[in-house]
């Protein structure tokens, strides 16, 4: 709170005089309303003070403040474009009017403003990192390198911008620039957990898996054992060949994870290092099925029915036994014995196919459905 009330303690520092009616602005009243997050009331407050249309730059200072921490941004803005014509060049003018169109989604107007401080002040840093921001916002890669790079030569030491430096770079494969651009952030901050899970997965890419190792037990040290940090401390001790420990991290990861077919995958991998091929083919059946949509088997009942529409028979009873190589679906057995019956006049795959539906169907709930299927069995049989 006292750094969000400095800037305007030195605007109230003096007392505002209405020149009509000489009424006088009660500062420990504003204060008050500072202190306690009453900032539209300030606002209001001042406003019944000042002139409408005072030009007075102390005096719209405070009203522009006021409406911005009360979240009135035209009301703000509109006060700070009069500073602003006043004095196109300050900086934290130019500054103020950027962040209000990001807040109010202008981007573009925002990087106009931003682009004036850089014109002004080639080597401010924050105009660099706003614009990286607002164009990776765009997806403007060319530019978003650019000002991030140029903001990071500025300030190595800032995390945010080491962080999407460092990403980038990993993206374009060049992993050992990505390292080089996390050392001088984390000799300042090295308990940061983002740029430490960067790092991880850039060691490992640059083959330095003793390093991402040496980071992964640093960042579970402070608390994060995440399926991130447990997958790559696998994947380390895995491209060391120490497939046992390799193994321990990938089951720990896999915790509520039996559908990730990546982890399973090497679950399966670690397994073979170590030649327990049971286990090994236990898991490789489990990727394979964690690999396979759950709509699979309804995706070939439609190809089926949509090829019975058509009288493609035989491709339809291929399309219906294809599903059931997904998924044991009762409705599946049901097509196939109805297409040999009444289709392809087939009555010894016709009953070999409702038996095998008889066996999906449960008799407590489907009774009269059972006894339904039996009869045309019997019929057929006849």
């Amino acid at each position: 709170m006292k750094k969000l009330l400095l800037p305007f303690l030195i605007l109230i520092s003096t007392y505002a005089v209405n020149a009509q009616t000489a009424t006088v602005v009660d500062k420990e009243k504003l204060l008050d309303l500072f202190q306690t997050q009453r900032y539209l009331e300030a606002a209001q407050y001042l406003q019944s003070i000042y002139k409408e249309d005072t030009t007075d730059p102390k005096e719209i200072s405070q009203l522009a403040y006021a409406y911005l921490m009360a979240g009135k941004l035209p009301d703000a803005e509109k006060n700070y474009l009069k500073l602003h014509e006043a004095k196109p060049d300050d900086l934290a003018g130019l500054f103020n009017l950027s962040n209000i169109n990001l807040r109010r989604g202008n981007n573009a107007k925002a990087r106009e403003y931003l682009s004036k401080v850089v014109a002004l002040d080639s080597n401010n840093f924050n105009a660099y990192k706003q614009i990286g921001r607002i164009e990776k916002e765009q997806t403007d890669i060319a530019q978003m390198f650019r000002n991030f790079k140029r903001a990071n030569l500025l300030n190595p030491a800032d995390a945010d911008v080491a962080y999407e430096m460092s990403e980038l770079y990993f993206k374009m494969n060049n992993f050992r620039l990505a390292l080089n651009v996390l050392e001088p952030a984390l000799a300042a901050d090295s308990s940061n957990l983002q740029l430490l899970k960067m790092k991880m997965p850039a060691s490992i890419a640059s083959k330095d898996y003793k390093g991402s190792i040496k980071t992964g037990e640093k960042l579970m040290s402070y608390g994060d054992s995440s399926t991130f940090v447990l997958t790559n401390m696998a994947k380390s001790y895995f491209l060391l060949l120490n497939y046992q420990k390799a193994l321990d991290y990938f089951l720990k990861a896999n915790i509520d994870k039996d559908d990730d077919e990546g982890l399973l995958y090497n679950i399966s991998l670690s397994y073979r290092g170590i030649k327990d091929y049971k286990n090994a083919a236990a898991y490789l059946e489990r990727t394979i099925k964690a690999a396979i949509s759950k709509k699979t088997s309804s995706y070939y009942g439609l190809l089926g029915d949509s090829y019975e529409n058509i009288d493609k028979n035989d491709l339809a009873n291929a399309a219906y036994k294809r599903g059931l190589l997904f998924e044991n679906n009762g409705s599946l057995y049901y097509n196939i014995a109805l297409v040999y019956e009444t289709r392809l006049n087939d009555k010894k795959n016709a009953i070999s196919y409702y038996q095998q539906y008889l066996k999906t169907v449960n008799p407590a709930e489907q009774a009269k459905l059972v006894v339904f299927i039996k009869n045309k069995i019997e019929e057929l049989k006849r």
